[in-house]
């Protein structure tokens, strides 16, 4: 009788989360871990990302243009960090989903994997522990974080109060889910990478990009200053110290669209080297 019992309290545990979780519409995902040494490190935020959006859940990154009333440190998002307990045997990760005034919503399973590579290391071990947050089956049930926040600072009427919350009763909108097949295709699109590999060149000599698999660095000069990102390997988020856009590959060249304050959107080119 008591595996039952244990079930039946897990499912209570999991149901209460996904209650917490369902009133936020939106995660907001860090440029670098605390653990990691650079932003991005092993392109593990933008694994995090893509992971939460795969779930259901409408994720950004820090530093990307958000939808107009979010800003940093909104009420509405939630605030995703990943700890690491990880030793030279054994990744382990933990997944943590914060409100706005750092109270802990949510904390997955950890997260472990055992690959010598680091890199596979760290995607295997953040993918299981996301497996807790799929078995959230999260659904934004339209509440409004910031509303709540007013109505509880803000004296009101009866009258007023039912119009606020038909205001923020909105329809919830379909969300894409990516199937097994649709990954699978995506990891044939990665392998096919190889087959831009080499160096490119930009065309006022000063930067150089380096591919190399699934890995695109840029330099200037011969000092690393960052790198170039995908979840599709159609379009890159270029982040340096220097300068960022968004890049593509486009026949032997790689194309970066950056934007220049007062001027608008420049292209730089890089040119493969023979």
């Amino acid at each position: 009788m008591k595996l039952p019992l244990i079930a039946v309290l897990l499912l209570i545990y999991v149901s209460s989360f996904a209650q917490s979780v369902n009133d936020y519409q939106y995660v907001i995902v860090p440029e670098k871990f605390d653990f990691a040494k650079s932003i991005d490190e092993y392109q593990l935020n933008s694994l995090t990302q893509f992971l939460f959006n795969k779930y259901g859940f409408d994720s950004y990154r820090e530093r990307d243009e958000k939808p107009p009333g979010l800003k940093n440190g909104s009420c509405d998002a939630l605030y995703a960090d990943v700890e690491s307990d990880s030793n030279f045997r054994i990744s382990r990760f933990t997944v943590f989903l914060k409100d706005c005034n750092g109270k802990v919503i949510f904390v997955s399973e950890q997260g472990r994997s055992k690959e010598k590579d680091y890199k596979k290391s760290y995607h295997e071990a953040l993918r299981d522990a996301f497996i807790s947050i799929q078995e959230l089956q999260y659904s934004y049930n339209g509440t409004s974080q910031e509303k709540k926040k007013e109505e509880e600072t803000t004296p009101s009427n009866e009258a007023s109060k039912e119009q606020s919350e038909t205001k923020t009763k909105k329809p919830i909108t379909p969300r894409l889910v990516i199937d097994d097949q649709a990954i699978t295709e995506v990891k044939e699109e990665v392998e096919k990478i190889t087959s831009t590999d080499g160096t490119y060149q930009s065309a006022d000599g000063f930067y150089k990009l380096v591919v190399k698999e699934d890995n695109l660095t840029i330099f200037e000069g011969t000092q690393k200053i960052g790198t170039a990102i995908t979840n599709d390997n159609k379009t890159y988020e270029v982040l340096t110290t220097q300068f960022t856009g968004k890049g593509y590959f486009e026949n032997n060249t790689f194309i970066v669209d950056r934007t220049v304050k007062g001027i608008g959107v420049v292209k730089m080119i890089f040119s493969k080297s023979k």
